[in-house]
């Protein structure tokens, strides 16, 4: 090759890198991210991007652009990356939200990309006619003569409207840690924040104030109180009350759990009708893989103390809807606590959830005052 032809092949090869960065640079995209894509990924690496607000970076291998505050339009965080997000989700799988979906007792679980979520659901909850049930919301079948008129029958709908709450977690990190250990500062940050996101959500299901959180089970109008038994030996008035509160539980829940403070396990291990237990241990696998009259239970420390009214359980979880803004983000500041020489990472997360009907369910047995529920908690006492 002479010196004109090794000038030439020169020139079209520039032409050609030229051309390349163009066309990266018409959609947004550097040329480095597109040979660096896949190279160095990692969640440490994600937040190092966020800390320095390498936005280039952040576009072009993660994907990852600023959350919006719907209220003033201002970029937030960050968005996590879905890769990042289920690794962040699967670390809370010890916690108790996380084995009740495992075990396929979790509450509804929907995920929206909008500000709000209107579902419709049946009203349940109003006096059924004889003919019919609670459970499908006023349709009943009428018998009707032959060219006879057709009784009018229709389902009573409600729109339920969730809207995601803002909730973050405030994480401080010594700038040393950011800039000489990252994979050091992602084990960590993934480990805190996927636990703390768990701990969350158990915590608002069973325990949710309904102000600006999701409303929880215990407390709520829907769910049923039972008085615990009295005059007997402890053994005999906990098992008396646990069968008031099987009782009590809508019929054909077969998705049904316990959930116990923790200190209720030695009471429930005495339980027993005659000479037979009701509690057994590894039976379905939960928190213990124990079972209370067949129906599996986990215990949650976000119950209230074993005297205190909601420290049992008994829930058909599928009765309570659970929805999740889509995407997590994650800001970063390293002025907030700059004489501490330390940043600060803001993780988000926006949430709602509530049980699905108002009150607990009439039954058309004709008494009129015969009532179940999916949820039933046990009340204050001894």
């Amino acid at each position: 090759m002479n010196q004109s032809e090794l000038a030439a092949e020169i020139a079209a090869r520039l032409r050609d890198e030229v051309a390349a960065a163009v066309k990266a640079q018409s959609v947004g995209v550097a040329t480095t991210a597109t040979t660096a894509e896949g190279e160095g990924v990692s969640f440490g690496d994600f937040l190092k991007c966020v800390a320095t607000n390498d936005v280039q970076r952040l576009r072009a291998v993660y994907k990852s652009a600023k959350a919006l505050d719907e209220t003033t339009g201002a970029g937030g965080g960050f968005l996590v990356p879905t890769q990042f997000e289920e690794r962040i989700r699967a670390v809370g799988a010890p916690m108790l939200f996380d084995q009740l979906v495992a075990a396929g007792r979790s509450p509804l679980m929907l995920r929206t990309n909008a500000a709000e979520l209107a579902l419709p659901v049946l009203e349940q909850d109003q006096a059924p006619n004889v003919e019919s049930s609670a459970l499908v919301g006023g349709v009943r079948l009428v018998w009707r003569e032959q060219s006879a008129d057709v009784a009018e029958s229709e389902p009573r709908f409600e729109q339920r409207i969730f809207r995601p709450h803002a909730a973050d977690a405030y994480v401080a990190a010594s700038t040393e840690l950011i800039s000489d250990a990252p994979q050091a500062l992602e084990d960590t940050l993934v480990t805190l924040f996927g636990r703390a996101y768990a701990v969350l959500r158990a915590r608002v299901m069973l325990r949710g104030t309904g102000v600006g959180q999701p409303r929880g089970i215990v407390g709520h109008p829907a769910s049923i109180s039972v008085t615990r038994a009295t005059g007997g030996t402890q053994v005999e008035n906990d098992t008396n009350t646990v069968l008031q509160m099987i009782q009590r539980l809508l019929p054909g829940s077969a998705t049904a759990v316990w959930i116990a403070h923790p200190f209720w396990r030695a009471r429930l291990m005495a339980t027993r009708l005659s000479e037979t237990l009701l509690y057994t241990v590894n039976g379905q696998s939960l928190v213990y893989g124990d079972t209370l009259a067949g129906i599996p239970i986990a215990y949650s420390e976000h119950l209230p103390a074993v005297a205190e009214a909601g420290s049992l359980v008994l829930a058909d979880l599928s009765y309570y809807a659970m929805v999740e803004r889509a995407g997590f983000s994650v800001a970063f500041s390293e002025h907030v606590r700059f004489l501490k020489r330390q940043s600060v990472w803001l993780f988000g997360v926006r949430i709602d959830g509530a049980p699905l009907v108002n009150a607990p369910l009439i039954l058309a047995d004709g008494a009129g005052n015969n009532t179940v529920s999916p949820f039933v908690e046990i009340a204050a006492g001894q």
